[in-house]
C-alpha cells in the first residue's frame, strides 16, 4: 500500500464528511434545531474511517510529515466534534458556537495539510 493512495482515499472521505458537516451547520443555524442524528453519525463514521486509514498508513508504511501533522490535527478535531455533539445539552450556546468554530477551523486546516501532503 502506498502512502499517496491512503492519503487520497482519506481526502475523499474527509471531503464527504465536510459536506455532511456543512449540511448540519446550516440546519443548526438556519432553523435553530438540531440536525437529524443520522447526519451526525454518517459525518462521524466518514471522519473516523479517514482517521483509521491515516493511522494505518502511519503505523505500517509511514506518512509524510505534513500528513502526520494533519492526522494529529484531525484527531483533535474529532475530539472537538465529540464535545460539540455531546455539549448541546449542557453548554451555553455561545460556548458551543466557539467549539463548533474551532472544530470547523481545525478540520479545514487538517484537510488542507493533507491536501498539501498529497501534492508533495
Amino acid at each position: 500500500m502506498e502512502p499517496a493512495h491512503l492519503i487520497r482515499t482519506s481526502l475523499w472521505l474527509l471531503a464527504s464528511a465536510a459536506a455532511f458537516g456543512l449540511v448540519m451547520a446550516v440546519i443548526r443555524f438556519a432553523k435553530d434545531v438540531g440536525p437529524p442524528a443520522l447526519l451526525s453519525k454518517v459525518h462521524g463514521m466518514l471522519t473516523c474511517s479517514a482517521i483509521a486509514i491515516l493511522s494505518y498508513g502511519w503505523a505500517t508504511v509511514g506518512l509524510p510529515k505534513l500528513a502526520c501533522v494533519a492526522l494529529v490535527l484531525l484527531l483533535v478535531t474529532a475530539s472537538a466534534g465529540l464535545a460539540t455533539s455531546q455539549g448541546w445539552r449542557w453548554m451555553q450556546p455561545s460556548n458551543i458556537q466557539l467549539v463548533l468554530f474551532a472544530h470547523l477551523s481545525m478540520a479545514a486546516a487538517g484537510f488542507f495539510l493533507l491536501l498539501a501532503a498529497s501534492a508533495a
